[in-house]
């Protein structure tokens, strides 16, 4: 029998997820209010009730007595620590949750994201309860402002942390920064500090990538008493280089970046010619490169001569179809061009238009509703000015037709088509999902009822719930990345009985979360909560396959009055060696006491043995989970709340979860460790393989790229050398990794192991010296790469490819140079470097130009300071963001796999002697004499042992002679 149905099924639907997928997909238009009735207020005549984002949000809502301010005076006067970030209204988040990103604010106001010119409940008008819509008070939100914060920091000794002001050296509060004033002093170029971190980035950061190139995007810099900028001083530099190529913008003077970049052109033009509108015959024409922009117009709107229209103050322009003869100098957007209305004093826009066509008065011909087929004219000039706005940050790009070919075509990305629900006219559940319920079938009885989302109770889900919204971010360190975990998050009282309210349980694997915030939804068990209670956050988090214990974490409610509880916290996992911090509290009668992690006021906790529950472990209590799970705690419905091992589930932990054991398709490749997926996850992956050394891939199907190296006898080689792995993201800066390799004595080639992408490889030796190994502009997993490297692999440092006058030059004026050394060394020098950058140098056309990206000489080894290393070792990792394996290079005198062991105390070492001699993956024959000698004379030694050891049991079966020397009593 059918308990449930849906009245607006679509048999096409594949899934219950499908299908609530497209009942939220909807315009949420409710024609009642939903409010909040735990807080006595007389919000005004019915309808009218209070809303929980009314709380605390700056103006009296309550008529009759301002109860919704009256605790909020514990907001303002709340401070955070220095590695926070205080919410305009008092909240505090980890200060690396700051503008991280601009869909989901952390703060319960939203200040610590970018706002946006539009109502921000213009991303929240769909039907669906999202957690980013429903936890955030619109009101706080101020859409005249845009601002943002640059990377600056004062250090004060009455304020930890102030932002400084580049142009007057002020520092001014955090505070004040997105209030919608700047209050630093504006720039002439109307730049102001605290705001537009991109553009204050690209106002004052030298790039290699958009020097010269036509556009001012610094602000002058004064140099040896003249004001200098990125485009000033360019005359030896290649402004027809991988960057500029095709880009749409005459970025050379005369264009010659832009010539026969047209794949389909519509006029077959010599070489060197430029196609434009002749601004004497209103036809198309061939225009030579050498009268672009000589300061004469030949083109209609002088596409010709666009710096007529291009503005050089900072601020991009759409404006690019110059009106000649005009009594003011006047460029129009393209959208005006053909609309039957002179812009132009003189008809320039409307000169070669079609006369004959009668379209609306209100388009234009270059507009996205102009359907009609254009002309070759109007093609062209729509084209060429059309309303792009130049990239104010360029990435590095190997890609030298980066810009060549433009995908016009629409994604071929799968659609699905959507069923589209008849749905009533008034939403009786507001954001719940109606469902009916089947009473009697046979007498076709039945009612309807909601599901109503966690924020919302109530028949018709119309009440707001009391509730805490948390994020959580987890961070472990090296030696814990391939560790599953399974964090227990618990709302819990100070109540005797230790009431665990509700709780939310997420497995964790850093190697695949390490960037994902855990949303959660907890709420009281009682509605509405008990004010004589203090309520907390109570996070345990054990080992997936050991379920062993590794921690706990308490996070107060330090604002009972507000009816969301906004917290976000980020927390580290405590390393598998630190030793649980127990303690002594005589009232722990039946567990024992431990402290909190990383807590600074040393409060503790009850830890129960079996059996027991309670705030001091003295309830008894008979668990019902399963024999092989653990029993951690009593929810408020009297039931046990169970951890279950990886192969069960469910909340006794009495299903077997056999999807990593049954299916073929599920099971990991090459020796993977399968981990089923949380099941409120809904994923098309149902598990997570955890990979054995050597492979990747979702089920471990990639076998890793191998890359031989091997050098020429002309390079001295060190026994130690770092390798660089630089892998090149499209619109993104590169990503660096890098690992640490050994070379053996009496070896000069080694194997390289690396898992993830790559399109660049660098060695690095002893005193910085840079051997380009690997570059390709397409990455091919499970390759096999065999490379000598040679001496003209060597990337040179600039003091030895300029002379002195060059080198101290400014950077600003020096890297302005630098194709120089590609050409004049072409084409031997295949890499060079400075203090700041790493250069490739390729081939552009008939040129040989640099290259340049960013590249840390000095990064730090520390694996993003979450090393798991000890004893002072360096930490390399395969990846800046999520990475999963991580190397320990230790210090003198150190080894082990974390560099735990210590040589120091027992003298010299057989292993220390004869470490670096070892030939990996040899025959004894063909290891060095050091490594034979010691071999055989280990050999001799064992056998002479086992001689000796075997004469002596012999010699000793005698009875009389165990029995001499026993009998002798001495004076």
């Amino acid at each position: 029998m059918c308990q449930y149905s849906i009245d607006d099924y679509d048999p096409h639907q594949s899934s219950l997820n499908e299908i609530i997928y497209q009942f939220y997909s909807h315009t949420y238009k409710s024609t009642t209010f939903t409010c909040y009735v735990h807080l006595q207020c007389n919000r005004g005549p019915v309808p009218s009730c209070l809303d929980w984002s009314e709380i605390c949000d700056g103006k009296i809502d309550c008529i009759d007595g301002g109860r919704d301010e009256e605790y909020c005076w514990q907001l303002e006067i709340n401070e955070c620590g220095n590695d926070e970030y205080r919410c305009s209204n008092g909240q505090c988040i980890p200060y690396t949750f700051f503008h991280d990103d601009s869909l989901v604010p952390d703060c319960l106001d939203g200040s610590d994201e970018v706002p946006m010119y539009y109502d921000k409940r213009g991303n929240c008008d769909k039907s669906e309860p999202t957690f980013a819509c429903e936890d955030i008070v619109y009101c706080f939100y101020h859409d005249d402002e845009q601002l943002d914060m640059a990377n600056n920091t004062c250090l004060l000794k009455r304020f930890n942390k102030h932002f400084k002001c580049t142009k007057t050296n002020q520092c001014i509060s955090y505070r004040l920064i997105n209030d919608g004033i700047c209050h630093c002093d504006i720039y002439e170029n109307g730049l102001c500090d605290d705001e537009f971190t991109y553009v204050h980035y690209a106002r004052n950061h030298i790039s290699f990538q958009t020097i010269c190139d036509g556009f001012t995007e610094l602000i002058p810099m004064t140099i040896d008493g003249r004001n200098k900028t990125d485009e000033t001083d360019c005359e030896q530099w290649q402004c027809n280089n991988t960057y500029t190529r095709c880009d749409g913008y005459w970025n050379c003077l005369n264009g010659a970046d832009e010539i026969d970049c047209d794949s389909l052109p519509l006029l077959d033009c010599p070489l060197h010619h430029h196609v434009c509108v002749s601004s004497e015959t209103g036809r198309l024409a061939c225009l030579p490169i050498e009268k672009a922009n000589d300061g004469k117009i030949d083109c209609l709107g002088a596409t010709d001569e666009p710096n007529l229209c291009r503005k050089n103050h900072y601020v991009a322009t759409n404006s690019n179809f110059y009106c000649k003869n005009d009594s003011r100098t006047t460029c129009i957007l393209s959208e005006d061009l053909c609309n039957h209305y002179n812009n132009c004093e003189h008809g320039d826009d409307e000169q070669s238009c079609d006369k004959n066509e009668n379209f609306t008065r209100y388009g234009s011909v270059c507009s996205n509703s102009f359907v009609r087929i254009k002309s070759d004219i109007e093609k062209f000039l729509c084209g060429r000015l059309k309303d792009t706005t130049k990239q104010q940050i360029v990435h590095f790009s190997l890609d030298s037709d980066r810009n060549s070919i433009i995908n016009t075509t629409e994604s071929n990305e799968k659609r699905i088509l959507r069923y589209s629900f008849n749905r009533q006219t008034k939403q009786r559940c507001h954001r719940g999902f109606d469902l009916r319920v089947w009473l009697d079938k046979d007498n076709n009885l039945t009612t309807t009822t909601c599901l109503c989302p966690p924020s919302f109770y109530g028949d018709m889900c119309q009440y707001q719930n009391q509730r805490i919204s948390l994020t959580m971010q987890y961070r472990a360190l090296s030696d814990a990345w391939r560790t599953p975990f399974i964090l227990v998050v618990m709302l819990i009282d100070d109540s005797d009985e230790r009431t665990i309210h509700s709780h939310e349980q997420f497995t964790y694997l850093p190697m695949r979360d390490c960037q994902i915030k855990f949303n959660a939804y907890l709420l009281y068990s009682t509605r509405p909560k008990n004010h004589s209670r203090n309520y907390s956050v109570h996070i345990d988090i054990y080992e997936k396959f050991s379920l062993a214990y590794r921690g706990s974490w308490l996070l107060p409610l330090k604002f009972p009055f507000l009816s969301v509880h906004r917290l976000a916290v980020q927390l580290d996992i405590p390393r598998s060696l630190d030793s649980i911090q127990n303690c002594s509290d005589q009232q722990c009668v039946h567990g024992h006491c431990v402290r909190y992690s990383h807590n600074q006021d040393g409060s503790t906790f009850c830890q129960r043995n079996q059996g027991w529950s309670g705030r001091y472990c003295t309830i008894p209590h008979t668990c019902i989970c399963s024999f092989d799970s653990l029993c951690i705690g009593i929810l408020a419905n009297n039931r046990s709340l169970c951890i279950c091992p990886i192969n069960r589930f469910g909340p006794r932990c009495l299903l077997e979860n056999t999807l990593c054991e049954l299916d073929q398709n599920t099971r990991c490749l090459n020796g993977g460790q399968c981990i089923p997926n949380d099941e409120h996850i809904v994923s098309e992956r149902k598990f997570t393989c955890i990979c054995s050394k050597g492979f990747s891939g979702d089920r471990c199907e990639i076998a890793d790229s191998k890359i031989i190296v091997s050098f020429d006898k002309d390079i001295p080689i060190s026994q130690a050398m770092l390798v660089h792995f630089i892998q090149v993201i499209d619109n993104a800066s590169p990503e660096r990794a890098t690992t640490f390799k050994t070379i053996p004595i009496h070896q000069n080639s080694i194997i390289i192991y690396w898992s993830r992408p790559f399109h660049l490889v660098f060695v690095e030796l002893f005193n910085k010296n840079y051997y380009l190994v690997v570059i390709q502009r397409t990455f091919y997993p499970s390759t096999t790469i065999i490379r000598k490297i040679n001496s003209s692999d060597r990337c040179e440092h600039i003091n030895e490819l300029f002379n002195e006058t060059i080198i101290t030059l400014h950077l600003l004026r020096r890297i302005k140079y630098y194709h120089i050394p590609c050409q004049r060394h072409s084409p031997k020098l295949s890499c060079f470097y400075d203090d700041i950058h790493l250069c490739l140098c390729n081939n552009h056309g008939s040129h040989r130009v640099a290259n340049c990206f960013e590249f840390d000489h000095h990064m730090k080894s520390d694996c993003l300071g979450r090393s798991g290393c000890e004893n002072g070792a360096q930490c390399f990792q395969d990846s800046s963001t999520c990475a999963q394996t991580s190397i320990c290079v230790c210090p003198a005198c150190f080894y082990g796999v974390r560099c735990q062991f210590s040589t120091s105390g027992f003298g010299l070492s057989l292993d220390a002697i004869l470490g670096y001699h070892i030939l990996p993956h040899h025959s004894i024959l063909h290891q060095p004499y050091p490594v034979q000698i010691s071999a055989a004379l280990t050999v001799i030694m064992v056998i002479t042992g086992l001689i000796n050891g075997v004469l002596t049991l012999i010699t000793f079966r005698s009875k009389k002679l165990r029995e001499a020397g026993c009998a002798h009593k001495w004076p």
